[in-house]
């Protein structure tokens, strides 16, 4: 059994990484940071609530670390915790820059000590979707592929390192990422991009709406965000020489979270009607279009895989390398947009 501590009790907290560890047989969640009252109590009362980091990389029972805090910490804090000898998984991104996710990385294999983003998105239906596709060959040579993150949120939150204009804020870092770890998943690494971006809410905030467009030889990717979209069209829309792949809907598991519904429960992951694909497809002169149902996806994978690597009976899934190359591209993608151009990669 591998004791787990939470390195806060936020929304990442309660909708995904305390129900995934208590999901998975072999971790136990020990400890949970909180320096003010200890709301997380009432949700899991044989956790200990530390009041102080210090507290959890010092304490030997502790095994793996979660830093799920605000950005501008995942550096100092990932770097404590592997310095104490602790497994760490980092929410996302992983770090603000590429100095900071080499070091980290660095350190891991000096302290021989497993490291991990928590790159969730990969285990939606959307992307486990689309890599079916693109892997079947069905559309032949992939020439343009577009990926939304869209939102209808007209409010600004109390959170300042989501919110306001500083390193790492904004939809950028917060939504981005998802979308150009999928696509370095499924693409490797693009040879430029170009970005525009701004604040639609507030001229003063942070980014909330982007447009992306990642160059391959022969191919584009465009990843977008609008946080004024009330009516969405499909998530992801795939086009080849041979066919094209239009991805409708949002996986459930999210929302099933947010309900108390986790894994191994009746309905786990199963897509809602509104998840579905449209497969038009061309071959030999003639079209075929079908309508395909949504993966369930599967969240649960990640903790399997942490454990797994720690106790070595698998090889890491969720390498920081792979991360640390989304950082590279958020950051040459921010630059793009100041400079009005093209930015290699």
């Amino acid at each position: 059994m591998l004791n787990v501590a939470l390195c806060s009790y936020g929304m990442s907290s309660k909708v995904f990484h305390a129900p995934l560890i208590t999901a998975e047989p072999r971790l136990k969640l020990h400890s949970i940071l909180q320096r003010q009252q200890p709301t997380a109590l009432a949700d899991y009362p044989q956790v200990t609530v530390a009041q102080s980091f210090a507290e959890i990389i010092e304490n030997p029972d502790i095994h793996l670390v979660v830093v799920n805090t605000p950005n501008e910490f995942h550096f100092p804090m990932a770097k404590a915790a592997l310095l104490a000898g602790k497994h760490v998984v980092v929410e996302k991104p992983f770090t603000l820059s590429l100095a900071e996710g080499e070091a980290l990385i660095a350190l891991a294999e000096q302290q021989q000590r497993i490291l991990s983003v928590f790159q969730n998105k990969r285990l939606e239906s959307d992307h486990l979707d689309v890599q079916q596709v693109i892997q079947s060959g069905q559309l032949g040579r992939i020439v343009e592929v577009e990926w939304h993150y869209d939102r209808y949120r007209t409010s600004i939150t109390h959170k300042k390192w989501k919110e306001d204009n500083l390193p790492g804020s904004g939809t950028w870092f917060d939504l981005g990422i998802h979308m150009v770890d999928s696509m370095l998943c499924l693409f490797g690494k693009p040879e430029a991009v170009y970005a525009e971006m701004r604040s639609l809410r507030r001229a003063e905030g942070s980014t909330d709406y982007f447009t992306s467009i990642f160059h391959y030889q022969d191919m584009r990717v465009m990843l977008r965000s609008n946080t004024y979209v009330s009516e969405k069209g499909a998530t992801v829309s795939v086009h080849g020489d041979r066919g094209s792949f239009l991805k409708f809907g949002q996986d459930v598991q999210e929302a099933q979270m947010m309900r108390g519904i986790t894994p191994g429960m009746p309905g786990w992951a199963q897509p809602g009607e509104d998840n579905y694909g449209i497969l038009h497809c061309h071959h030999q002169g003639e079209s075929q279009r079908h309508r395909l149902p949504g993966q369930p996806g599967c969240y649960e994978h990640y903790y399997q895989n942490i454990v797994d690597a720690i106790v070595g009976t698998a090889p890491l899934a969720f390498l920081p390398q792979q991360s640390l190359l989304g950082v590279e591209l958020l950051l040459a993608g921010e630059e793009s947009a100041r400079q009005h151009r093209l930015v290699s990669l």
